[in-house]
């Protein structure tokens, strides 16, 4: 199953759900179709089961750094919260299927499989969102920053940039590899900072 589940993924990753055939991803297994439909079941089945997966895996991720937010002070929050930046940054990073797979859906692959997100993407949002407000209400960040709109921005900004760093020509400046990244991070940071109103940043993260 795992074989089955890891060649879907990355073809749905690359291709799109719509593009994709269970001959391909057969093929991509090294196993026949029958076997593939017997042990994994139909194209939908299977889409669903990777989707799943990433769920899975950025819950865990998402639970471990929440749990780990510091709401003693404004800087013990902010450093936390940096924390959580870098965690979501690298994770998204070291699994860019679940990026392609996000980029795919926005653009209306699989359209006729609906509320997907409702189930695996606004779980998450909201689980960070209950923790941002829980501190904003603590008078720990801006009381003006639009706190939803803020944790989305920072899906939403990280996500595109995983997907444009990690294709296999990346255009421009994407072409610099880790500089690229420091980069990047460097920049979610600084933005992180001026919408949520945190504690400055220490000189080693306003540099890349």
């Amino acid at each position: 199953m795992e074989r089955i589940i890891s060649a879907a993924s990355r073809l749905f990753a690359a291709l799109g759900y719509d593009a994709t055939t269970m001959a391909q991803i057969a093929e991509a297994a090294e196993l026949d179709i029958d076997t593939v439909m017997e042990i994994a079941g139909s194209k939908r089945e299977l889409y669903l089961a990777v989707m799943g997966r990433g769920y899975t895996e950025q819950k865990a991720l998402l639970e471990g750094a929440l749990a780990r937010i510091d709401e003693s002070g404004a800087p013990q929050a902010a450093a936390s919260i940096h924390a959580l930046i870098d965690d979501y940054l690298d994770f998204c990073l070291d699994n860019p299927d679940i990026s392609a797979l996000l980029m795919h859906r926005w653009l209306g692959d699989a359209a006729d499989l609906r509320d997907l997100e409702q189930i695996y993407n606004e779980p998450l949002v909201n689980s960070v969102f209950t923790v941002f407000n829980r501190i904003a209400d603590a008078g720990l960040l801006d009381s003006d920053a639009d706190v939803e709109l803020c944790v989305r921005t920072i899906a939403w900004t990280t996500i595109v940039f995983v997907r444009y760093a990690t294709m296999p020509s990346p255009p421009g400046g994407f072409s610099e590899g880790e500089r690229t990244v420091a980069r990047f991070r460097v920049h979610l940071h600084r933005l992180t900072a001026r919408m949520l109103g945190l504690a400055p940043m220490s000189p080693a993260e306003t540099s890349p």
